[in-house]
C-alpha cells in the first residue's frame, strides 16, 4: 500500500443544491462526474455541453469551483441548474477533486478536466468496459487534441529528471529522445486495450468503492503527478489500470508549464514531482519492473478479446 496522505484542509465552501439527492430524482446515477475549474467559463461551456449531448444516461455532475474570479459559478447555476456546484473560497489546485469525490453517489466516478469533452458513445463504452471486466479498477480513454490528432495519455514510470528534460532549453534535445519517448509510451500501439502503469487525469473512470479505499488527495500537491498517484492508489486498493481506446475524449491539453519554465505553476509542478519521487522512492524499482511486466502482458493479449 502507498503511504497514507494527510487529511485535506477544509477551506470555506458552499454547495448549490442538496448533496444528498441524486440529480435525476429517480434513483442513484451510475456515474458521478467530477470537474474542477478556476476561471475557465469558456472551457466549461464545451465540457458541460458534451455531457448534456453525449452522456446518454442520467449522471451526477459535480463542479468544484476553485475560487474563480470570473462569472463561472453564477453562469453554471443559471445555465446548468442540474450541476451540483461546490464553491471554494480559494484555489487549492487538484486537491479540489476530493471535495467532489466526497459527494459522489454513482457506483462509478469520472474525473473530467474542464478542457476536456466527451464524444458520442464514450461514456457508455467506458461503463460497459468496467462492468464486463470486474478486475479493472480504473480506465482512461483515448485522448485526442482538438484537431483529432492522438494525444499520448498512458505512461510508464517517470524518470527522475523528466521535468527538466521536457522544458526549455533541454527539451530541444531530449523531448524526442529515447528516455522521454519511453516514458510517454510513444513506442507502443495506441489503438489497443491494454494494462498500463497510469493514465493522464484529463479523463479517468474508476470504481467509487475503490476510491473510498484509496483515500483522499494530498492537499500539499497543487499541480502535477496527482494522476499517477491516483492510479497507484487505485491499483493498491485492488483494481487494474487499463488504457481503453475504444472510447474517445477530446482534450485541449495546454502544458502551460512547458512554455513558461520559470513561473509559479512550473515551480509548483517541480515541487510536486519531487514529492512524488520521494513518496515512491522505495517502490521505484518495483514500479519500473511492473511497467515491463505490463508491456509483456499487453504483448500476450488477444486484441479481439480485450474488453
Amino acid at each position: 500500500m502507498t503511504d497514507e496522505c494527510p487529511q485535506p484542509r477544509a477551506p470555506a465552501e458552499t454547495t448549490a443544491g442538496d448533496a444528498g439527492q441524486p440529480p435525476d430524482g429517480n434513483g442513484e446515477p451510475v456515474v458521478s462526474i467530477v470537474i474542477v475549474a478556476h476561471s475557465v467559463r469558456k472551457e466549461l461551456e464545451r465540457c458541460l455541453a458534451s455531457i448534456d449531448d453525449h452522456a446518454a444516461m442520467p449522471v451526477q455532475t459535480i463542479l468544484v469551483d476553485n475560487g474563480s474570479r470570473d462569472d463561472t459559478v453564477a453562469w453554471v447555476k443559471e445555465a446548468h441548474p442540474d450541476v451540483q456546484v461546490v464553491a471554494l473560497a480559494e484555489n487549492i489546485g487538484v486537491a479540489a477533486r476530493d471535495r467532489g469525490l466526497r459527494r459522489a453517489h454513482g457506483r462509478l466516478c469520472m474525473f473530467l478536466d474542464s478542457d476536456a469533452a466527451l464524444t458520442p458513445g464514450a461514456l457508455p463504452a467506458m461503463i460497459r468496459a468496467l462492468d464486463e471486466n470486474p478486475g479493472w479498477g480504473l480506465i482512461g480513454p483515448k485522448l485526442v487534441y482538438d484537431d483529432g490528432e492522438l494525444q499520448l495519455s498512458c505512461r510508464r514510470y517517470p524518470p527522475i529528471l523528466l521535468p527538466i528534460l521536457r522544458r526549455p532549453p533541454l527539451s530541444r534535445f531530449f523531448e524526442n529522445g529515447s528516455t522521454v519517448r519511453r516514458h510517454l509510451m510513444a513506442d507502443d500501439e495506441h489503438d489497443r486495450v491494454r494494462p498500463v502503469l497510469y493514465v493522464l487525469g484529463a479523463c479517468q473512470m474508476f470504481r467509487t468503492e475503490l476510491a473510498r479505499i484509496a483515500g483522499p488527495f494530498d492537499d500539499k500537491v497543487f499541480l502535477g503527478w496527482d494522476d499517477a498517484d491516483w492510479c497507484f492508489r487505485i491499483r493498491d486498493a485492488g483494481g487494474e489500470i487499463v488504457y481503453f481506446p475504444r472510447a474517445e475524449v477530446i482534450h485541449s491539453y495546454r502544458r502551460m508549464t512547458a512554455g513558461r519554465p520559470v513561473s509559479g505553476a512550473a515551480l509548483r509542478q517541480l515541487e510536486a514531482h519531487a514529492r512524488f519521487q520521494l513518496r515512491y522512492a522505495r517502490r521505484r524499482k518495483g514500479l519500473i519492473g511492473l511497467s515491463g511486466e505490463l508491456d509483456g502482458k499487453a504483448a500476450r493479449m488477444d486484441p479481439e478479446s480485450a474488453g
